[in-house]
């Protein structure tokens, strides 16, 4: 995890999504949280067995499992979100914001219902991964992000809701909460693949020469922009390893 005030935390928890959200919650002071595209309900679920206050909303009510325990509402993205101002603590959007057409608009209905110095947790495929970057450079796609949208929907009209529509960078999901009034505090990922180490170790040359390449050239051209604090986040093993890019950020 990097903690976005400077101090570095060990993650030891085991490296998958619904763990790594369940530990950051196990963390947090206990209120109302919104589970923002809860699928079937299991995150939902775990939170509401730590003892949270849950409020499960998507817009497929049949999929989610827990309706006898758990308070749902179903709820469109492109749309106002049916609750109101400042009513949760927290805020769960996860492996959707890849899918909306209107991101801007969906983070700031996260911002309305959100309560001040409240939390948003939010989750992407982490696009910026060894894996990823080189099968970039070969392929032209991201991890996640293979299919031709257009090809894949005359195949599967029907399943255009699950596609991967936007890859996101952290570099503009951290612009996109930011003019929302939502300030990233730590970064974490739920699962660290060894098998990019190797990678790693034939591409730390070039690509740590190129970040210290792009900071002293930029100061000698006398940019107004320094570019090493991006640079320690582009380089951490959570954006070079991780398989998911996991956002906790605070609304202002």
């Amino acid at each position: 995890m990097i903690n976005m005030k400077g101090n570095a935390v060990k993650n030891d928890e085991k490296n998958f999504l619904l763990e790594t959200v369940i530990n950051i919650f196990a963390n947090l002071p206990k209120g109302k949280v919104l589970d923002l595209g809860c699928g079937d309900g299991e995150f939902a679920k775990k939170l509401k067995d730590l003892g949270f206050d849950v409020v499960a909303s998507d817009m497929d009510q049949n999929r989610f499992k827990y309706h006898k325990n758990i308070i749902f509402q179903a709820s469109n993205l492109e749309k106002e979100l049916p609750f109101e101002k400042k009513q949760f603590n927290y805020v769960l959007l996860l492996e959707t914001i890849e899918h909306v057409y209107n991101p801007d608009f969906v983070i700031g209905e996260i911002g309305r219902v959100l309560r001040s110095g409240g939390t948003l947790i939010l989750s992407t495929p982490n696009i910026l991964n060894l894996n990823s970057r080189v099968r970039f450079l070969f392929e032209g796609n991201f991890v996640f992000f293979r299919e031709p949208i257009l090809d894949y929907c005359k195949v599967f009209p029907s399943g255009l809701q699950n596609m991967h529509l936007i890859p996101w960078r952290f570099q503009e999901l951290e612009y996109l909460l930011f003019k929302n009034h939502l300030l990233v505090e730590n970064i974490y990922t739920d699962l660290m693949k060894p098998s990019l180490k190797f990678l790693w170790f034939l591409l730390a040359l070039p690509i740590k020469f190129a970040s210290w390449h792009k900071e002293r050239r930029t100061a000698k051209k006398g940019g107004i922009i320094d570019y090493r604090r991006i640079n320690k986040i582009l380089l951490s093993k959570e954006l070079l390893f991780g398989r998911h890019l996991i956002i906790q950020a605070t609304n202002l």
